[in-house]
C-alpha cells in the first residue's frame, strides 16, 4: 500500500472520529421510564372496566362435564375468512376472526349452573365470496336458534333466548 492509500485511510478516520464526535453530543435527552411495565399492567387487570374478557367463555374441549354449554357455530365456504363476535347479554362480546375451514369453527359459552341472559352471535364474510355462510347456536348438541348470509349481505346474526 503506497502513501496515497495511507492517505485516503488517515482521511476516512479523522472524517469517522469527527462524526462520532458530533453524534455522541447530540442533545437529545432519553427520560427512564418511570413505572415498570409489570405495575401498569398490574394496574390494568385491577381495574374492572377495562376486563373484557368474558368470564364464562372457554373453548369447547375445556367445557367441565357437570355444566351446562352452548357453542356458537359458523361455517361456510372453505377458505373465507370472516370477523364477528360472539356472546351473552351478562357475560359480553367476544371478538373474533378467522378462516373457515371444512369443519365448521366452534366458540364454547360456559354458563355454568347460573343464568347468563340471551345469546347473540354476529358474522361477517371480509371479503365478497360466493356461498351462504351460517351461523348456529347449539344447546346440548341441538341447534336452538340459526341464521345465513343472503343474496345482498354478508352479514349474519343469530340470536337465541333460553326463555324461549
Amino acid at each position: 500500500m503506497g502513501c496515497g492509500g495511507l492517505a485516503i485511510l488517515g482521511v476516512l478516520a479523522v472524517v469517522l472520529l469527527s462524526l462520532g464526535a458530533i453524534l455522541g453530543r447530540s442533545d437529545v435527552d432519553v427520560e427512564p421510564i418511570e413505572e415498570p411495565i409489570e405495575d401498569i399492567l398490574d394496574e390494568r387487570v385491577e381495574d374492572d372496566e377495562l376486563a373484557q374478557v368474558q368470564p364464562g367463555a372457554q373453548p369447547v374441549e375445556s367445557t367441565p362435564q357437570n355444566a351446562s354449554s352452548l357453542v356458537v357455530r359458523v361455517s361456510g365456504p372453505q377458505g373465507t375468512a370472516y370477523s364477528g363476535e360472539y356472546g351473552t347479554s351478562q357475560g359480553g362480546m367476544i371478538p373474533v376472526d378467522g378462516v373457515l375451514g371444512a369443519v365448521p369453527a366452534e366458540f364454547g359459552i360456559e354458563t355454568g349452573s347460573g343464568a347468563f341472559g340471551d345469546v347473540s352471535a354476529v358474522f361477517r364474510k371480509n371479503q365478497p365470496v360466493p356461498g351462504t355462510m351460517r351461523a348456529e347456536v347449539l344447546s346440548a348438541g341441538e341447534i336452538v336458534a340459526e341464521g345465513q348470509t343472503s343474496e345482498e349481505s354478508d352479514w349474519v346474526e343469530v340470536n337465541w333466548s333460553p326463555q324461549g
